[in-house]
């Protein structure tokens, strides 16, 4: 009985959520403009921060250490380094959503305590936020493709698609996040440690196939290699990604974001007291 409450407490939750898709906006826009407000260069600093980490890790990886991408096709520095710049956005979302996310009721007691508005509007508004500004970098990579890559081209008709699996994920993370970032303030700590090991895990510098047979199903608990892998293909191979394994991402990413906002929902009633 309590099972079935809960779940009209949560589909009703929902219902009202949808009605406040304009603040949602408003709030996305304002997180947006926060960034580079009193900056010189503006939003200008959302295509330098990437073209920047991009020259240092192809320094790093195709200069010093003169590493190869492993795959028949792919030996030119420029191949190499949008194989690169493939895995850093889709990791730069997921990243920079969980990062923001944990502080950003806690950073915003009022919209807890005094302003009547559903609480998840902010986890929602940093997570578009985020995806809005690491747009730029995905418009950088689709043009740096079209440039220096001749492979089929009409497949970059696909992007918003395999755009979609990272935002359900990443969405489904700064529910869960933001409301362990209220009950546990040394959260930020272990998230750093774990999205540094997810770093070097992902197969952002080097393609899964690559990966020895005995470490593969390292890969299969990694949520990021799914999606890295399919904007490769995408956006840089010019290969249609797998529609059944696109259909069973994009499954297990909505129960996940379905999980998520329980989580949230369970949550915060008590974030009134603890803030």
């Amino acid at each position: 009985m309590k099972e079935m409450d809960y779940i009209r407490k949560y589909v009703t939750n929902l219902k009202d959520l949808i009605q406040y898709k304009n603040l949602i906006q408003e709030f996305t826009k304002r997180d947006f403009l926060q960034r580079y407000k009193g900056s010189y260069l503006g939003i200008i600093w959302a295509l330098i921060s990437p073209l920047v980490m991009l020259a240092v890790y192809s320094f790093i990886f195709i200069i010093v250490f003169q590493n190869k991408w492993g795959e028949v096709g792919v030996d030119s520095d420029a191949t190499y380094t949008l194989m690169i710049f493939s895995g850093l956005v889709p990791f730069y979302i997921f990243s920079e959503t969980i990062n923001r996310s944990l502080g950003v009721v806690v950073g915003n007691p009022n919209y807890v305590k005094k302003v009547v508005i559903p609480v998840e509007i902010l986890p929602i508004s940093v997570t578009l936020s985020t995806i809005i500004n690491q747009l730029f970098g995905l418009g950088l990579l689709v043009l740096g493709k079209i440039i220096f890559i001749d492979t089929n081209h009409r497949t970059l008709l696909l992007v918003p698609l395999i755009l979609l699996p990272i935002v359900v994920v990443s969405l489904g993370c700064s529910f869960i996040f933001s409301a362990l970032g209220v009950y546990i303030r040394d959260m930020a700590h272990a998230v750093a440690l774990i999205l540094n090991i997810l770093f070097y895990m992902s197969p952002i510098f080097y393609p899964s196939t690559q990966v020895p047979e005995q470490f593969k199903f390292v890969m299969k608990f990694n949520p990021l290699a799914p999606i890295i892998d399919m904007w490769r293909d995408v956006i840089i191979k010019g290969i249609p990604f797998d529609g059944t394994m696109y259909f069973q991402y994009m499954c297990g990413a909505t129960v996940f974001l379905i999980f998520g906002l329980g989580v949230f929902y369970y949550l915060r009633k008590g974030f009134a007291d603890v803030i």
